[in-house]
């Protein structure tokens, strides 16, 4: 306690110096997420069982608008299906420690290069058709134009939050966009190097919401600004829906906004999207994109949910089956103790599995059940609108990401960095942050900034336990209790 004064004196300092040159640490903060994504430029590891021939997640963009430029097999379903057609190689393919001491073997070799770029797109043939003009020019200028559109979206999504904030200072706005960036500094950067959808997500979705619910920057509203921009909100964020089906939850918010020109606008925009593609290959071969699409998420992918919980899925499917079920992280699991109860699949059983199912929907349908219903009251209820209540909304809009990232088949950690949104509306705010705020931002930071500062086995570990998940379970419960605690409070409202 005697530290205390000096303490808090020198952090006042920093705070002050840092405040002076905020739009120089901004500036920091992007060139260090341009310098992080270089390494998309590296040669692909392969990763496990050396399946993977892409050096970036935008590399496997990239082939697919390419082989939609050539009116290809956009998803290299015939892999897949020959795959199927192939004789019995004598294990277990949904086993994955099988599957890795066969791939050491000749012939798991050549069996496993026959699958290479199997469903490595597993996006709507809109992204690909938006990709096209970049399926012109090699890889290398490509991925540069990305990633610097990519920043420049980043960066464009406060600029679209600083105009509602013409009366503060510069330096000060920049410091605060900075300081929104820190807690999920890690998962910006991971978006970065692996030249990552997830910018061009930040910017559509929170774009999106500030044009159709401006109040949620915390600054000047025009009174005319909201019908204005709310069909273009809405319609940033039907793509941002079509592209990675994730931000369809916001949808929600819309809806307890009462902003029904927005939801008429996204849902226009998505089926738009759906349908764009037709322009360069025809309805025919659209249709066949898009039911290769269904049949690879739906009928393929969504049967291994015991091979997908690598270690960095942080969803509420792969935190149980990295606890419960042998074979969830072949390289990983064993080395951090685990599983907990069923060492084989064996030992899981069809009993096992249909509790750990119903576990999981369980929990799963709690969520979408809870925040469905929370929409519905506060669509009902004027309260909600109050320009004193703009907390409230913009806790909602954290708890309806949280649970389209905990409910999802996989979201790997970057996929988290979906976060800044809230708390760039947050920070931007007037209201100061309380006690309570402050350990919420404590839990994104944990591991959105913690991921720089742990060892590698230490991260390890955290990973195979769901530490993560967990954390952003506790935060989704804790920010849908704050919601309707703020709904409560009484303040003098003129």
């Amino acid at each position: 306690m005697i530290c205390g004064g000096p303490v808090k004196e020198v952090l006042e300092k920093v705070r002050r110096f840092c405040e002076r040159y905020g739009v120089y640490l901004a500036l920091l903060a992007f060139v260090a997420l341009f310098v992080a994504g270089l390494r998309v430029l590296d040669e692909a590891d392969g990763g496990l069982l050396q399946l993977r021939s892409s050096r970036s997640d935008f590399e496997d963009y990239y082939s697919a608008s390419v082989r939609m430029s050539e009116h290809g097999d956009l998803y290299n379903m015939e892999a897949i299906r020959s795959m199927e057609n192939t004789k019995d190689p004598g294990i277990d393919v949904n086993n994955p420690m099988e599957l890795l001491q066969f791939s050491m073997t000749p012939e798991g070799q050549a069996y496993l290069q026959s699958l290479k770029g199997a469903g490595s797109y597993l996006y709507l043939p809109f992204f690909a058709f938006l990709l096209l003009p970049l399926s012109l020019i090699g890889y290398e200028v490509a991925v540069m134009v990305f990633q610097l559109s990519s920043i420049f979206l980043l960066w464009y999504f406060f600029v679209l939050i600083r105009k509602h904030h013409e009366s503060m200072d510069r330096q000060r706005f920049w410091y605060i966009a900075f300081l929104s960036m820190l807690p999920v500094a890690s998962f910006l950067s991971e978006n970065s190097a692996n030249a990552n959808v997830g910018f061009l997500l930040i910017f559509l979705a929170g774009a999106g919401l500030l044009l159709a619910s401006p109040d949620l920057a915390g600054g000047e509203v025009e009174s005319t600004a909201r019908s204005r921009w709310s069909y273009l909100g809405g319609a940033l964020l039907g793509i941002a829906a079509v592209i990675k089906i994730m931000p369809a939850i916001l949808g929600l918010f819309l809806l307890g906004r009462r902003n029904f020109r927005a939801i008429g606008a996204a849902i226009a925009t998505g089926l738009l999207c759906l349908i764009v593609p037709v322009l360069y290959a025809g309805w025919s071969l659209n249709l066949q994109w898009h039911l290769d699409w269904y049949d690879l998420m739906i009928n393929t992918y969504s049967q291994y949910g015991v091979v997908r919980p690598y270690a960095n899925n942080q969803t509420i499917s792969a935190a149980f089956s990295k606890l419960f079920v042998a074979g969830s992280d072949p390289e990983k699991q064993a080395a951090a103790g685990l599983p907990i109860l069923f060492h084989s699949l064996e030992d899981l059983g069809s009993g096992g599995a249909f509790w750990l199912r119903t576990v999981i929907k369980s929990i799963v349908y709690s969520l979408v059940g809870t925040v469905t219903v929370l929409a519905f009251i506060f669509s009902f209820r004027r309260k909600f609108l109050r320009p004193d209540k703009r907390l409230a909304r913009v806790y909602f809009i954290q708890a309806l990401i949280l649970v389209s990232l905990l409910i999802s088949g996989v979201s790997w950690f970057h996929a988290y960095s979906l976060l800044l949104i809230p708390l760039a509306f947050r920070l931007a705010g007037s209201e100061p942050v309380t006690v309570e705020e402050k350990w919420m931002i404590g839990l994104i930071a944990f591991s959105g900034l913690g991921n720089f500062i742990f060892s590698g086995t230490v991260r390890d570990l955290l990973a195979m336990y769901s530490v993560h998940n967990w954390l952003m379970f506790i935060l989704c419960i804790w920010s849908i209790v704050f919601t309707l605690r703020t709904m409560r409070q009484e303040t003098e409202y003129v």
